[in-house]
This record gives structure tokens, sequence and C-alpha cells, in this order.
């Protein structure tokens, strides 16, 4: 049980971690960009920015995570108490929308943080980054949906040199 809670954890931090350090990068570079276009020394300018971006995706992407752990607990034990064939069938659909449900109120829960940190102004945040989470959200469907097409292309690769 113990080990179980510990895999989850380091599973949500590996999960943090690789969508934060990429908004880190994204803002290393945006920031540099600025920088160069607007005359200022760079380094200050892309740090500054890349620290933004980072503290903008930590607050967004936790509040997603924990929306999601919210939601699939919710769906787990709404799904106890119907054990018929169709929930087995909504499970794909379901797992759509609660990436979509979760991206969203990440993005709005995080952005308001991070409105009211920056700007004062919880709304503003909350209405800029929820359509950025949406986004965030989508492309990491695409990307599974990707890898899920590339295993299964890879065993049936390997089923037909084997037979």
């Amino acid at each position: 049980m113990a080990e179980k809670l510990i895999d989850d954890g380091l599973a949500l931090l590996d999960h943090l971690a690789a969508r934060v350090t990429a908004s880190a990068v994204t803002g290393l570079g945006g920031g540099a960009a600025f920088a160069t276009y607007k005359g200022y020394p760079i380094p200050k300018t892309s740090l500054s920015a890349s620290l933004s971006c980072a503290l903008v995706s930590t607050a967004c992407f936790s509040m997603e995570r924990l929306a999601f752990g919210v939601i699939t607990r919710g769906a787990e034990q709404l799904s106890n108490d119907d054990n018929s064939d169709s929930s087995a069938i909504k499970s794909t659909t379901h797992s759509n929308n609660v990436v979509y449900a979760s991206h969203a109120l990440g993005g709005f829960f995080g952005g308001g943080i991070a409105g009211f940190l920056f700007q004062g102004h919880p709304f503003a945040g909350a209405f800029l980054l929820t359509p950025l989470m949406l986004c965030a959200g989508t492309m990491e469907l695409k990307v599974e949906e990707y890898r899920t097409e590339r295993l299964r292309q890879f065993v049936q690769d390997d089923n037909g040199r084997n037979s």
C-alpha cells in the first residue's frame, strides 16, 4: 500500500516536472527573443521570463493534477455503484472528457492564482490561461493517441516478423 502511494506520488511529480520544464524552456526562448527585439539585456530578461513561465505553469499544472485526481476519484466511486457493461464502454470517452475538464479547471484556478500574484486580478489570469490549458490538454491527448498508434504498429510489425 505504501509503495503504491509512493509510486503514485513520483508519477505525479514526474508529470508536473516535465510540463514545468517545457514551460521554463519556452519562456527562456521567448524571453531571449523579446530581449533581442527590445534591446534589453538578454540573460536577465530571458531568465526572468523563464522563471515567470515556470511559476505560472506550476500553478496551472498543480491545479490540473488536483482536479484530475478529484474527478477520477469521483468517477471511480460512481462506477463502483454502477457495475453495468456500458460503463466500460464509456471509459474512453470519459478519459478525454476528464482530461479536458481537469485542464479547464487547472487553467481557471491556476490562472486565478497567477493573475492574483502577478497583476492583482485573478479573473484576468483565469480567462487568459484557461484556453491555453485546454490547448495543452488537446496536445496531451494527441501525443497519447500517437503513442498508442505507434505502439500498435510496433506490435503488428513484431508479430509479422515472428510468424
